[in-house]
């Protein structure tokens, strides 16, 4: 390897964001390793494909040169991971940088309700990097969507046990069919 290779961050260690943009400039500097990798894998699949960092598309661009057999999956209305440098341009340029790419748009929803589908379509529309697609489903419209505003984490937990204790009162559900999803662990406290 060059010099340039053998001289890494402190302590001579690499994280993962360092170990991607090595090896982009690895294949950058040194053809014959690039050529190496484009002959080994003649298919490249990535998915997740809207939670990729530029460096990582770059990889997937520079594995698949040779034989242009590249597979992404993704979806940009799912990028949810800028924080972790993730670029929603690699999926919405994925057609130009690969024009002979045939693009398969999965549409149908098996998961959610029509309800839920169109509400989510009115938020994620207002994004101007976006490709339109129209989800749809077979399992009907669904119940509407209740919005409560809490006053705060106390307030917002009364609301849930409440509307778990309604569940099961009056849907005849059983508590062990109901689950309350939080997007961090800190938020469960208020609720036990």
């Amino acid at each position: 390897l060059t010099d340039d290779f053998q001289r890494v961050s402190w302590n001579d260690a690499l994280d993962f964001a360092d170990i991607l943009t090595k090896t982009v400039q690895l294949y950058q500097e040194r053809e014959d390793i690039l050529e190496k990798y484009t002959t080994r894998w003649e298919y490249v699949l990535i998915d997740e494909f809207q939670d990729t960092n530029i460096a990582q598309y770059v990889l997937g661009k520079q594995w698949a040169s040779r034989s242009r057999n590249i597979c992404v999956v993704g979806d940009p209305d799912q990028s949810i991971y800028t924080w972790r440098a993730a670029d929603i341009r690699n999926i919405l340029n994925f057609e130009h940088d690969f024009p002979e790419a045939r693009v398969v748009i999965l549409d149908q929803n098996y998961r959610s309700t029509q309800t839920i589908l169109d509400s989510a379509h009115s938020v994620i529309a207002l994004n101007k990097q976006r490709k339109e697609k129209n989800l749809w489903t077979e399992n009907g419209p669904g119940e509407p969507i209740v919005v409560h505003e809490a006053y705060d984490e106390e307030d917002e937990a009364a609301f849930v046990a409440e509307e778990i204790r309604r569940l099961v009162r009056e849907e005849k559900l059983r508590y062990q069919d109901i689950a309350v999803m939080y997007r961090t662990n800190a938020m469960s406290r208020p609720m036990e």
